[in-house]
């Protein structure tokens, strides 16, 4: 009897995708332009299930998807306008920083099926990674400890760790001269 209520292009399957997406569209339209990190992480973690270290703070504009299973570690920046595709998951180290319009992709469609189906795998990302802006992550990858990418790079495969990546796709330019961080990421910015 479910089966045939939930089944693809049935009349209870139609009001049931609607209020989903109602209910995700008030997270990324409504929620995601309330001008405080209180009340915006508040809705994020009881409403929509998005577990968020301490310290960390999501800015104005970043869209979700599937946010339960966003996971954040402590002293994260996620910068405005960013968007967080977790339907297949995305794990957040502690003090990462995305800024402004990264975007971390977990699911695409296979271009070689008849049928178009969906693919992907969980994105991770380790500690004290940095994004620059407009950086662009496909399904799968794991960004790993002390990476930092380039404006505008697109990841298409693993990184190693304190080593510096850049262009489309990312390519290793070199080893940081550093392999350890001692600050406190806590950027946030009042009214984003």
């Amino acid at each position: 009897m479910i089966d045939k209520l939930l089944k693809p292009g049935s009349k209870s399957r139609e009001i049931i995708n609607y209020f989903r997406f109602l209910y995700l569209a008030f997270a990324n339209h409504i929620v995601s332009r309330i001008p405080s990190y209180i009340i915006r992480e508040f809705f994020y973690r009881y409403m929509y299930g998005m577990k968020i270290g301490k310290n960390s703070h999501i800015q104005m504009g970043v869209r979700v998807y599937a946010p339960s299973k966003i996971k954040i570690g402590t002293n994260c920046s996620i910068g405005h306008g960013s968007l967080l595709d977790g339907r297949r998951g995305i794990e957040i180290g502690n003090y990462v920083d995305l800024a402004g319009y990264v975007r971390i992709f977990t699911l695409g469609h296979d271009l070689d099926d008849k049928e178009y189906k969906s693919t992907g795998a969980k994105v991770k990302i380790g500690d004290y990674a940095s994004l620059f802006t407009g950086v662009y992550v496909l399904p799968g990858r794991t960004i790993a400890e002390g990476t930092a990418v380039a404006l505008s790079s697109v990841v298409t495969k693993d990184t190693l760790p304190w080593s510096i990546y850049a262009g489309n796709p990312a390519k290793l330019i070199r080893a940081r001269k550093i392999d350890n961080l001692t600050y406190e990421r806590n950027y946030k910015r009042y009214f984003h």
